[in-house]
């Protein structure tokens, strides 16, 4: 029933800054083979391929961390919580649950496959929810059966049920960020090509085991892009800590800070090229997070609950995809998603908060207030290095997509979840960043 898009899943609220080895300095009078902008998954894969091929290569990065939308903390709950990034998805294929496999450091644990999910109407728990789930099926089937690129607002039934807006929220808030008014069926039928295969998790967080399997790479933290002049025969890059030379260079920052024109072009990128940023858009899929006395004790790992949502027919529904004690960590996270989820994080941190609470109390009551014991809210929408979760095709522009993974000039390339076969996974964004790498190693 989950996603293999769970992708983000920052304010940073509260984390403290995280240091690496083997940082580097940016040398303004140095030319290199190739600057990578990013140092999420993408832009980490690139670096270290291009390194293997023995490119001089330097990675820059705006914050002052790896890991982008893969982020674990310690500290505010105590133990491993994933602000982003939560699902190793495609398993048998995931390079990172590959490497988790072969480190110690690591435990890993593939999904079960049975009895994952609850699901409520009000405090009563529905056990025989065949009907409901006709709903679910009718919905993800409507879709699936559309090739054309228009929105599923167009083709999805049972639009008057009940229980539509709480498959709608599943379906679209949840499982691509958007609502249904605002992706392409012809995106979510993507072919992977790859076999699709059960997600597997790591109970010390999927944002250390990035962090780990990078540890090594060199990156320039703390240094914000702000311009790329490539009118000559190779590319400057003008950043806050001086301008840096290369032959070529790999944008791997996601189509909301493309789309944001945070990053000049001089001279412009040809329009469809421009267009193909706020085209393949990004969806919003934020976190709130609540932690428990004895609440969830019980509850197996990664259980997923399911609740009727009050909003009917609303364009974005008013509700929450919530996970259980996700990779054992004993926490309650409550996802909201689509443009309800972006502006529900709008209204404050603290409101965001009070909205979950109120969602857990019509299942659990009023007890909870006096169980909690901490919560934590991530707005990724509203985060200038990511402007939402992950992108995916707007009803229309599906075309935008072959657009967007196009270099330009044979100078600029880009590289990112948003460019994958496997769109919306940190594997997708890993692999990414190593084949567009090959590319440039290969001309």
């Amino acid at each position: 029933m989950k996603s293999r898009r769970k992708f983000i899943k920052s304010s940073l609220l509260g984390l403290t800054a995280l240091t690496f080895p083997n940082m580097i300095k940016v040398h303004a009078n140095q030319d290199y083979d190739v600057v990578i902008i990013g140092a999420g998954a993408a832009g980490l894969a690139a670096t270290e391929e291009l390194i293997k091929s023995g490119k001089k290569v330097i990675c820059l990065e705006a914050s002052n961390r790896i890991g982008g939308r893969a982020l674990t903390d310690n500290q505010i709950f105590g133990e491993p919580y994933d602000l982003g990034a939560l699902w190793l998805d495609n398993g048998n294929t995931n390079p990172f649950k590959l490497f988790g496999e072969k480190n110690s450091n690591f435990n890993l644990y593939k999904e079960r496959s049975e009895e994952m999910y609850a699901l409520y109407s009000g405090q009563k728990r529905i056990s025989n929810d065949g009907e409901i789930w006709k709903v679910f099926d009718g919905i993800e089937a409507g879709i699936a059966k559309s090739r054309k690129d228009i929105s599923p607002s167009e083709v999805v039934p049972y639009q008057d049920h009940r229980w539509f807006d709480t498959m709608h929220m599943i379906i679209g808030a949840w499982e691509m960020g958007k609502d249904f008014t605002n992706y392409s069926c012809k995106d979510f039928n993507y072919d992977y090509e790859i076999p699709e295969s059960a997600p597997w998790h790591c109970k010390e967080g999927f944002g250390s085991l990035v962090v780990d399997m990078f540890k090594n790479i060199p990156v320039q933290l703390n240094t914000k892009v702000s311009k790329i002049d490539w009118s000559g025969s190779g590319v400057k890059v003008l950043t806050d800590k001086g301008e840096i030379k290369a032959n070529k260079c790999i944008l791997t920052v996601s189509t909301g800070v493309l789309a944001s024109d945070q990053i000049k072009f001089t001279p412009n990128l040809p329009t469809e090229k421009q267009e193909s940023f706020s085209k393949i858009s990004m969806g919003h899929y934020n976190r709130l997070t609540f932690k428990f006395k004895k609440l969830f004790k019980k509850k197996a790992k990664d259980t997923y609950l399911y609740y009727r949502v009050d909003s009917q027919n609303a364009k974005s529904p008013e509700g929450l995809g919530i996970t259980i004690n996700p990779s054992e960590s004993k926490l309650c996270m409550c996802d909201p998603g689509g443009d309800f989820g972006k502006e529900l994080l709008k209204s404050g941190e603290q409101a965001s908060l009070d909205f979950g609470m109120s969602e857990l109390r019509k299942i659990f009551g009023n007890k909870i207030d006096k169980d909690l014991i901490k919560s934590h809210a991530v707005d990724w929408s509203s985060n200038p290095l990511f402007l939402g979760a992950w992108a995916s095709a707007e009803p229309g522009a599906f075309e935008y997509r072959k657009i967007l993974r196009s270099s330009v000039g044979d100078r600029i390339y880009f590289a990112g979840e948003a460019t994958s076969k496997e769109w919306g996974t940190v594997a997708g964004a890993h692999n990414s960043g190593v084949l567009v790498a090959n590319k440039v190693i290969n001309i």
